[in-house]
């Protein structure tokens, strides 16, 4: 019997389908990243930014007003500038203006952001240049630490370990032994998945240390903090692969090449279209970059929010683990590597037997 056909395949009509399959899927996927990425990152503008402002009652007030009035700020009068300065340590403003006789100061933050930074200074110079005030000199109270001046640092570090995450989600929901399913197999790859984050935030650490890069914070704060990250990325990835197989590692693709954007890493939410922002929020990329941030420069900031999305996301998606394996293997769904066949466990003696058969008879 001929298991292969001598005569070679043709180009028909399945393969031009295929084909233009292919360019015509190519060309979407460019067209929607292309206009996702320029919608949300070509012009941001603030929409509704946090600030404060301090001075003269009698100043203050109109300036408030016009602010307000375009939508793109919401503005708190503080009663002094050490109580704006704290409410920017905590994160409840993103910057503020200081009214004084020699014109209107710029109070930034710029391990909050760039562009928070930069359009306060904008505002700041313009109210200035109205009053026929004197340029003035910025006040940042939250400096970026020197040894990551752009702020890029924070984005890179998710990427890493969203990409990371979605590679060991893969490996671990796919190469597991091919034994049935049960509570021990499902603890074991709950194991897997905590032993995982606990290294690469080792790792994550190691790598942001040799560049300097959260010399100034507390260093088991952000041990623990790049390990619940990786938790939340490797779990909830893990979740979708273990209900839908290896397309379900595709959502650390979305992590990565969406969720990043959107994060709050590069582009604050605030200068987000609203349904990007609030997306971004709940996502574990979003939630921690936030975590992030904190970490490094705002130890006086809440993480609440933060803390409930990425716990969310890492305990949902270790619970989908160990339930689908306690529910019993009920498809007889088994490893992308016959791990058992290169590694005999059961049995003392070394006898031939049809695997395949007995995966196939489990209920």
């Amino acid at each position: 019997m001929t298991l292969l056909s001598a005569e070679p395949l043709s180009f028909g009509t399945h393969y031009r389908r295929l084909l233009i399959g292919v360019v015509v899927l190519g060309a979407l996927t460019q067209f929607l990243l292309g206009t996702f990425y320029l919608g949300v990152g070509h012009s941001p503008e603030p929409r509704n930014l946090p600030i404060g402002i301090v001075g003269p009652p009698a100043q203050v007030e109109p300036v408030a007003a016009q602010l307000e009035s375009a939508g793109k700020f919401d503005v708190t009068t503080y009663s002094s500038p050490e109580a704006l300065t704290a409410a920017i340590k905590a994160r409840d403003a993103a910057g503020g203006l200081e009214i004084t006789s020699g014109g209107v100061v710029a109070v930034v933050a710029g391990a909050g952001g760039t562009l928070p930074a930069a359009t306060l200074k904008t505002v700041a110079a313009e109210a200035n240049q109205r009053n026929n005030s004197p340029q003035t000199i910025p006040r940042d109270v939250v400096p970026l630490a020197q040894s990551d001046i752009n702020g890029a640092s924070l984005g890179y570090i998710l990427q890493v370990i969203s990409l990371g995450g979605s590679i060991a989600s893969l490996g671990l929901g796919r190469l597991m032994p091919r034994v049935r399913q049960s509570l021990r197999r499902g603890l074991g790859h709950v194991a897997a998945l905590i032993a995982y984050a606990l290294v690469s935030a080792a790792i994550v650490l190691a790598f942001s240390s040799i560049y300097g890069v959260g010399s100034g914070a507390d260093t088991g704060e952000l041990f623990w903090t790049y390990a619940l990250i990786s938790l939340a990325i490797t779990g909830s990835i893990s979740g979708l692969v273990t209900l839908f197989g290896p397309v379900g590692s595709l959502t650390g693709g979305f992590y990565f090449l969406i969720g990043a954007t959107i994060s709050g890493a590069s582009i604050p939410w605030t200068f987000l279209p609203h349904f990007w922002a609030l997306l971004g929020q709940w996502l574990p990329t979003g939630g921690g970059a936030q975590l992030i941030r904190n970490s490094l420069y705002f130890p006086a900031a809440s993480n609440t929010t933060a803390l409930l999305c990425l716990g969310l996301y890492a305990g949902i998606g270790t619970l989908l683990v160990l339930v689908w394996n306690i529910m019993g293997n009920r498809d007889s769904r088994t490893s992308a590597i016959d791990v058992d066949a290169l590694y005999p466990v059961t049995g003392e003696h070394h006898h031939h037997h049809d695997t395949s058969t007995e995966a196939e008879s489990q209920p």
